[in-house]
């Protein structure tokens, strides 16, 4: 059985396809299987209430809206630490099947360390708006700041990499955009977004740089480290425009990240488009996914003194 096969299954079908599992390879008791059959079907009848599971359709975010209405509902921390450890076997064996891409049951945290988990920051929907109004206009700084957001959140490029951006990198026929890599050292390339391509389009033709770099300061020289600052010192300017002072630059990829894991893009897919050589660097922006759990998650004792 695959997914690419397997596109649909009702909720019925697949419980006792998994109970099956849990019987002949797990070997669990009647007891313990009851529980797994329980939260699965609250878990696809929370996404599906038709009864009809969309495999195409059912992604890591619903994970995170079922686990958090379950923990409003159940706020005992024991009861938690069980419905956690049967939603990491359910994703698990999910993986497994092919049904959903592997990596999920890694990404969902511990009720134990999550609260003490270090996460990436991420700009709030708020913040997000206020660097789009500061990045308005005509100007040319203001042509410059809207195009290297773009970068930033569209393509979750690292400010090495912007700064890095050769004229003969963007591939304006076929809409592409290769990423000279200045961590990783691989190259890799982008489809180029529309409204990206508009945005380096305007700072262009205000720019008109004198050089081969996209961005390039007022004057010479045009040093690597020199057009790095350049594109820092941009990107901090905006932020102060923006009246975001809690948040630091790399905020903007992390956003970025976070934003194609909701959407349901596969942990795959998320580390093709930011460079990662390993699809395990991405699981934490996954986890970032989870903050709401936070909210409603009972704490260890003492863990708030």
């Amino acid at each position: 059985m695959h997914r690419s096969r397997v596109t649909s299954s009702s909720i019925g079908g697949f419980t006792s396809e998994y109970e099956e599992h849990l019987l002949n390879v797990r070997g669990l008791t009647r007891a313990t299987r009851a529980i797994h059959r329980q939260v699965v079907q609250r878990l696809f009848r929370y996404r599906f209430p038709n009864d009809q599971i969309s495999w195409k359709e059912f992604h890591f975010s619903d994970c995170v809206g079922f686990l958090t209405q379950e923990f409003a509902r159940l706020p005992n921390r024991e009861t938690q630490k069980v419905w956690l450890m049967v939603m990491r076997s359910v994703v698990r064996y999910l993986g497994a099947q092919g049904y959903i891409s592997n990596g999920w049951d890694a990404a969902l945290p511990k009720i134990s360390s999550y609260r003490h988990a270090s996460l990436p920051r991420t700009l709030s929907a708020k913040q997000l708006e206020q660097l789009w109004e500061a990045s308005e206009g005509k100007e040319r700084r203001h042509l410059r700041y809207r195009a290297l957001l773009l970068l930033c959140l569209r393509l979750g490029m690292r400010v090495g990499e912007v700064a890095n951006l050769h004229l003969e990198d963007i591939d304006w026929k076929d809409g592409y955009l290769r990423v000279r890599g200045t961590k990783s050292h691989r190259d890799r390339t982008l489809p180029l977004p529309e409204d990206v391509g508009e945005a380096l389009v305007a700072h262009l033709r205000a720019a008109r740089p004198r050089s081969t770099r996209v961005f390039e300061p007022l004057r010479p020289p045009f040093t690597s480290e020199r057009v790095r600052h350049h594109v820092l010192n941009s990107l901090h300017y905006l932020f102060l425009l923006a009246r975001i002072t809690n948040q630091g630059i790399h905020s903007l990829r992390h956003t970025s990240a976070t934003s194609m894991v909701n959407k349901g893009a596969s942990f795959k897919a998320v580390a093709d488009v930011l460079g990662h050589k390993r699809v395990s660097t991405t699981l934490i922006y996954a986890k970032l996914n989870l903050k709401a759990l936070e909210q409603v998650a009972l704490p260890w004792p003492g863990g708030a003194q």
